[in-house]
């Protein structure tokens, strides 16, 4: 049992990297001088300040004459100074001469970043377009997998891509990832950067509140999910991009800190969350993968998702979601710190019991889709890591022999969740599921939180206690339990 007055930690080793917009150059530099290697990306321009939408003509001419410019954007209404802002994105582009070709997405059930979205926009893109996507996380993400599926698809026909972020919601603008829904399960793959980036704060202001406090929570996830990173690496389970903490922490701990900026409202915590969500989405460019920015929080999330047509409810607020499960997780981490006896375990407690695991993966998912596929598809994943947990059992013994400096690096990755909620509430973030649109009951939180960890291969501090048996109803009820008690005295 660790102490967590024992575990205090300092800041990783290594020089924090402050991410700034307007010298992409210099973040690119400190962030190879660091890695000792090149960690320059495709994203050549960050436009960040409350006018820089009067680059967009500039930025669309930057390589020459395009053949044409198709504007992605969905058919929801969005302003900027008073102006309806997609039609005044195409006003723009046609008053300055350019070959506008507005490319609609829509769903009768909702807009989401689908496969078949994907595969939809894709089929309209053609060789010489210029790519402008106007819109938040799921256009921005359908948009840069189209992209990146057509350059797949046409070798040698390189498309340009300028994002015009409208929500400070997501990371993905800086992510080389895109966050896809196949077969009803969200998967995270490889994909592009946008060329130039917009980032507006006289749009980003006026986001609808929701969505800039779904930012707020889906940006300060870091503090769960760098902790299932360094986990996972250590298990055997994962790798360790050292950028990651480096990058992810200064606007991290701004936020826990409640500085001016993610309280105060207006073009100033615009800014700041869009500093911020930038830097979590180049902590998952730099690694590669979503993980620092994407643990047990969001695969929670995802269930919540994935559940809410079985209960004939619309799906929620990602960012809230990720943003009050990143609570939950932080007890999680509070249980490990200070509760886990490691010399209690034995290897015998290590082995995966394969049938149970597949008999409890039908269990969860079937009543969701009686087909099976969305049960095969998690099992798919969840049989990997089972397979690499017992495949790394030696390494897993050996982070619980060294179970004390492992806890005290942890301990500066994780945050104290009665402080991580006090943070939440001073940014005016729900502090109850049940306030997260369109209203998450009890029972669909729980079943999300008990059951994420069956549902992708990567491993996640559940997984690290559920693989020894200590994943128990009971510890999910209690943490449930401390959870609503820590909300309820922060939001009196």
């Amino acid at each position: 049992m660790t102490d967590r007055s024992e575990t205090e930690a300092p800041a990783p080793a290594g020089r924090l990297i402050e991410f700034d917009p307007g010298d992409l150059p210099g973040f690119y530099q400190a962030a190879s001088q660091v890695s000792g290697r090149d960690r320059s990306m495709s994203l050549g321009r960050i436009r960040l300040g409350p006018d820089v939408l009067d680059e967009l003509v500039e930025l669309v001419g930057a390589r020459g004459r395009p053949d044409q410019v198709a504007v992605v954007m969905d058919d929801v209404a969005m302003s900027r100074a008073g102006q309806d802002l997609k039609p005044e994105v195409v006003r723009r582009l046609t008053q300055a001469g350019f070959n506008v070709r507005p490319l609609v997405l829509s769903d009768p059930h909702g807009l989401h970043t689908t496969a078949e979205q994907v595969a939809g926009l894709t089929q309209r893109l053609r060789a010489g377009d210029v790519v402008v996507s106007v819109g938040s996380g799921t256009i921005t993400d359908i948009t840069k997998h189209a992209v990146h599926t057509f350059e797949q698809s046409n070798p040698g026909l390189a498309l340009y891509h300028v994002a015009v972020a409208t929500a400070n919601s997501v990371g993905a603008y800086c992510s080389q990832l895109a966050v896809v829904t196949i077969n009803g399960v969200k998967r995270t793959l490889p994909s592009r950067l946008p060329d130039c980036l917009i980032l507006d704060t006289r749009i980003l202001a006026e986001t609808p509140r929701p969505y800039a406090l779904g930012g707020v929570g889906d940006g300060a996830v870091g503090w769960c999910s760098l902790g299932d990173y360094r986990l996972a690496s250590w298990c055997g389970l994962g790798h360790w991009e050292p950028l990651s903490p480096l990058v992810f922490l200064p606007g991290l701990q701004a936020f826990l800190d409640q500085d001016r900026s993610f309280t105060e409202g207006g073009l100033a915590t615009a800014d700041a969350m869009a500093r911020n969500l930038s830097a979590a989405g180049f902590v998952m460019s730099f690694a590669g993968e979503s993980a620092p920015a994407s643990g047990l929080e969001h695969v929670t999330s995802h269930m919540l998702d994935m559940a809410a047509d079985h209960h004939g409810r619309p799906i929620g607020n990602h960012g809230e979601q990720c943003g009050l499960a990143t609570a939950l997780v932080l007890l999680v981490y509070r249980y490990l710190l200070t509760e886990f006896d490691p010399t209690k375990i034995r290897a015998s407690d290590l082995v995966v019991d394969w049938e149970a695991a597949e008999r409890q993966i039908g269990q969860v998912f079937d009543p969701l889709d009686p087909s099976g596929q969305m049960a095969q598809e998690c099992w798919r994943d969840y049989s990997i890591k089972c397979q690499a947990w017992e495949d790394n059992r030696d390494q897993v013994l050996a982070v619980l022999a060294d179970w004390p400096a492992r806890a005290r690096e942890l301990s500066g990755l994780v945050a104290d969740p009665e402080r991580y909620i006090a943070a939440l509430a001073a940014t005016g973030h729900p502090l109850s599921f049940r306030d997260v649109p369109p209203g998450l009951p009890d029972d669909q939180v729980r079943w999300a939180f008990s059951h994420a960890r069956l549902m992708r291969r990567r491993l996640s501090v559940a997984d690290f206690l559920g693989f020894m048996g200590l994943w128990t109803d009971q510890l999910v009820d209690r943490l449930l339990a401390q959870f609503e008690e820590l909300c309820h005295r922060h939001s009196t």
